[in-house]
């Protein structure tokens, strides 16, 4: 199956070579290594060793367990800065929540003011992967927890629980957050 003149083995290729890269100059970067490099130093051989077999390793991981069989949609650069851009508003908000979240819990654990309540919030997801991130996100927010996925037909429904509901107007706060990140990982997969 050919698409613009490139094999689907190709693509996949392309794939994971980007992944690589990507993966590699972040672990550069982490280390410390990216600035000794723009100084003109040398670079350790043991961190860059280290930064291709784990590059290499978590490469391996995600196709082979967690996008097997996802249909990859990307194909050019550009593409793929609009998912790390992407990645990026996610993260910034993810961390955000968190910090709220933990503000709530400190607040309930001081004044044992603790209402409880399980929200059906519909996804726009489309794939178990997108789904799987998702729900470990509500999930890893303090206060909340993906009780149950429920499918029906070709859409997805999550079942949350929070901690801190108090007024139906924060039920539909919680929803347009969910909604929000929905369609973060949805520019981030397709």
């Amino acid at each position: 199956m050919k698409n613009d003149g490139i094999s689907k083995e190709d693509a996949l290729n392309r794939h994971y070579a980007l992944l690589d890269v990507l993966l590699i100059l972040f672990w550069l970067l982490l280390t410390g290594e990216i600035f000794n490099i723009f100084r003109g130093g040398e670079i350790s051989l043991y961190t860059l060793a280290s930064g291709l077999v784990g590059a290499s390793l978590v490469t391996f991981t995600v196709h082979k367990f967690v996008i097997h069989g996802e249909e990859r949609k990307k194909s050019r650069l550009s593409e793929y800065l609009n998912s790390l851009k992407n990645i990026f508003a996610l993260f910034l908000d993810v961390c955000l929540k968190l910090i709220i979240a933990n503000g709530i819990l400190i607040y309930q654990s001081i004044t044992m003011k603790v209402e409880p309540r399980v929200v059906r919030t519909k996804v726009s997801l489309t794939s178990e992967s997108e789904v799987t991130l998702i729900s470990l996100l509500i999930t890893l927010t303090p206060g909340t927890l993906v009780i149950d996925v429920e499918k029906e037909d070709e859409t997805y429904y999550l079942y949350v629980h929070y901690s801190y509901l108090k007024a139906e107007n924060l039920s539909e706060s919680i929803k347009e957050s969910i909604l929000n990140w929905d369609n973060m990982i949805k520019g981030v997969f397709t």
